[in-house]
């Protein structure tokens, strides 16, 4: 029951405030159109009270009616309040019948029609001057028109006054603060203009929080109005100041402030205000110390208002070029392989050395001129190549005099038998350097194939990412550059990408001002309260005049990480190789690497796959195109066996799903829950054939369990124990347990064998 009763009550209080915000606008827009009906030109006319009752929003139309009539029933200037009583009545009475037609009634240049053609009316009936009058009068029926248009689209822009006005937008709000100003004007205090101080001020105020381009079109727009109420020399003034003001914004209010003094110091100085430049000083120097003195809260809601909508990320046609470019080098790349495939296969029918052709090489060097010739090679053909295929075998045992195992009948027939030996010798070599060479040359064209298909899954992978792996999410964008208004930070340029893991993160330009505090844990707040999005402490990097504002999404965990390692007999080089680091999207990697063997050589292989391994991965390829290409580059490393294997274990900070990849690598151990168990590989390593892939699996960590990665020196005594040391484990830093691990396995060695040794231990932490 008490719960009921406090929801009662909240209920009431949230419909007393919107009643009492509805009231104070409803107040405040008459009391606008008010000031506005006072607005004069040319010392005569007054058309923006009936311009302001045909664009204003029609929630405030009859608000805005009773301003205007109060303003023009005792006119500000002249004989003619009637007459614009009934164009005012004319144009209520016109919304009125189109209200319930939303494509009329909202539209900007059909309610500047309205006020045009209202206000032309009332000029037919009641004009009976001269022609120089009647055309004075269709101009003022004209500014009767764009004034209404103005105002209809600032009505607009102050719907979304929260997230930034576009340059559009913000030239329309200005336009109408203007003729706010202008009706102002008739309005002073001790001699002191309050309409001039008051554009002064908006000046400062536009151009402190919009930029050069508010501060340009605030002065553009307050100057008009002077000019159009026959102030020339002050429209001349604002205008000037408003661009001065802009321009050095960038420097601060106090510079600001002093380009504007400056600005009206000039003009006293030249005369060209006339008599009343003591007065104009006066007016400076009071909009300066309000503008000083200006609340930093109101400062913020004033920001809101002035500054535009941020920049942000429209990339989907580029990304689609992208894509594609990406798509058809991927295309070709990997025809390329195919005909790199295709030409070697006939290049080595073509180019393969023929036994047959060395026979006949002999034959034609050794028994040149021989008498026994044609009875050696065409009656006993047979027996001679059977002698020369036995000289051959004796060669490839490492015989230097091959004749001597030629046989007993080719011995007693041959009468050139020394040379016979010497030219199967030099035959025998060549024709072993031809076939290597064929065998290199095959070898490096698959590895030039294999290399040439790993970049095609590269790129392939690259644009699936691209096209799909991230979005851009522009309505989030902007609702954060709205929420930083809060503290006073006005973005020029705002982006909000998803990633292919549904995890965003944000880069917002902000324009270095000296004005601007960029607290890092209320920007984190902000924006996470804005996004609905658990977000990290953001990166603030200063590059020259702007500041970048780069933060990401909020894991659920860290990873605490302990590395344990033996040289193999005491050795300075270990052949067993790692790395560890976090991708940026989420995820903590772990790669392992054992090279082949110890020493110099193991170290070697293991640091070039390791360390490849994590290059590929950071510059955000997958890890089977990855494994690929990494695999191609150590069977073209050297022309002696180079192999290693690779282990790695991905984890995911904010699920804890953890992937393992294995291309011949020793078992992982597991705890989980308090309970052990082992992913294990059946795959070969790397290095050895030319198509290798990765055993794969996966399993979700919470809060606290471990995982190891180890090297196969570790898990050479089986993995029974380390389940049990895992299992027991009762600390809380993993480099206690990688530690513990490797020791004991290098104590546990028994067969004589001394092989490198690495752990790494990872524990999943939950973040506070």
């Amino acid at each position: 029951m008490r719960e009921l009763i406090t929801e009662t009550q909240e209920i009431k209080s949230v419909k007393r405030s919107e009643f009492l915000y509805a009231a104070v606008m409803q107040i405040a827009v008459s009391a606008v159109t008010f000031i506005c009906s006072r607005a004069v030109v040319d010392f005569t006319y007054m058309p923006f009270g009936i311009a302001f009752v045909a664009g204003c929003s029609k929630l405030y139309i009859y608000a805005a009616a009773i301003g205007a009539f109060a303003g023009y029933f005792i006119p500000a200037a002249g004989s003619m309040g009637f007459r614009y009583i009934a164009a005012l009545l004319l144009v209520l009475a016109i919304r009125v019948l189109i209200s319930k037609k939303e494509k009329f009634s909202q539209n900007p240049i059909v309610l500047g029609l309205i006020a045009l053609l209202s206000d032309t009316v009332t000029l037919i009936f009641t004009v009976t001057g001269n022609s120089m009058q009647i055309s004075e009068m269709l101009a003022e029926s004209i500014l009767c028109g764009v004034g209404a248009f103005f105002i209809c689209k600032a009505f607009f822009a102050f719907k979304n006054i929260t997230r930034g006005l576009s340059a559009e937008e913000l030239a329309c709000f200005l336009a109408v603060m203007g003729i706010i100003v202008m009706g102002l004007g008739k309005f002073s205090l001790f001699g002191v203009s309050i309409g001039n101080t008051t554009g002064l001020l908006l000046i400062l105020i536009a151009s402190k929080y919009g930029g050069v381009y508010a501060g340009a079109v605030s002065g553009i727009t307050v100057a008009f109005g002077s000019l159009l109420s026959g102030n020339f020399e002050g429209g001349i003034i604002f205008c000037f100041s408003g661009l001065m003001a802009g321009v050095f914004s960038s420097y601060g209010k106090y510079a600001q402030s002093l380009s504007l003094a400056a600005c009206c110091v000039l003009a006293a100085v030249d005369g060209s205000y006339g008599e009343n430049s003591y007065v104009l000083s006066i007016q400076s120097i009071i909009a300066i110390v309000v503008f000083l003195i200006l609340p930093r809260s109101i400062g913020i809601y004033l920001g809101k208002i002035f500054s535009m909508c941020p920049k942000v990320s429209t990339p989907y046609s580029l990304k689609k070029a992208v894509t594609l470019r990406l798509n058809l080098a991927s295309d070709a790349l990997c025809d390329v392989s195919k005909t790199v495939e295709q030409v070697s296969d006939k290049l080595s029918k073509i180019n393969k050395p023929d036994f047959q052709k060395t026979v006949n090489s002999i034959e034609s060097k050794a028994c040149y001129g021989c008498k026994l010739r044609i009875h050696c090679w065409e009656t006993k053909n047979a027996q001679t190549v059977d002698a020369i295929l036995k000289m051959t075998d004796a060669v490839k045992s490492g015989e230097n005099e091959p004749e001597n195992f030629s046989g007993e009948e080719f011995l007693s027939r041959c009468i050139r038998l020394r040379n016979m030996g010497s030219t199967v010798l030099g035959a025998y070599k060549e024709y072993a350097l031809k076939t290597a060479a064929q065998n290199r040359i095959e070898e490096v064209r698959s590895v030039v194939s294999d290399q040439f298909a790993g970049i095609s899954e590269m790129l392939k992978d690259l644009s699936s990412d691209l096209e799909n792996g991230e979005k851009f999410d522009n309505a989030t964008a902007i609702t954060a550059a709205s929420a930083l208004k809060n503290l006073n930070i006005h973005a020029s340029e705002c982006s909000a990408v998803i990633d292919k893991y549904g995890r965003m993160s944000l880069d917002i330009r902000v324009p270095k001002s000296d004005g601007t505090v960029l607290n890092k844990m209320q920007i984190m707040k902000c924006l996470s309260v804005a996004c609905e999005r658990e977000f990290d402490i953001p990166v603030i990097t200063l590059v020259g005049n702007e500041n970048y504002i780069g933060i990401t999404e909020h894991p659920v965990f860290k990873v605490n990480l302990g590395i344990g390692q033996f040289a193999a007999s005491g050795g300075e080089m270990c052949g067993d190789a790692y790395s560890c680091f976090y991708d940026g999207k989420g995820h903590f990697i772990l790669i392992l690497s054992d090279g082949m063997g110890t020493g110099g050589r193991a170290a070697v292989d293991g640091a070039m796959a390791s360390g490849l391994m994590s290059r590929l991965l950071k510059a955000g390829f997958g890890y089977d195109c990855s494994l690929r290409i990494l695999n191609s580059s150590m069977v073209f490393k050297s022309t002696d066996e180079s192999l290693a294997t690779v282990d790695i274990a991905s984890i995911d900070l904010f699920t804890g799903q953890t992937e393992f990849y294995k291309a011949g690598a020793a078992p992982s151990i597991v705890r989980r829950s308090g309970r052990t168990g082992k992913a294990e590989s059946t795959s070969l390593p790397i290095g050895i054939i030319k198509d290798v892939a990765f055993d794969k699996a996966g399993i979700r960590l919470k809060d606290g369990d471990i995982l190891l990665l180890m090297s196969d020196g570790a898990t050479a005594c089986g993995t029974d124990w380390i389940r049990e040391e895992t299992e027991h484990f009762e600390g809380e830093d993993a480099k206690d347990l990688a530690e513990h691990i490797a020791e004991c396995a290098r104590r546990r060695r028994d067969d004589n064998h001394e092989d490198d040794v690495t752990v790494i231990a990872a524990i999943l932490e939950r973040l506070p």
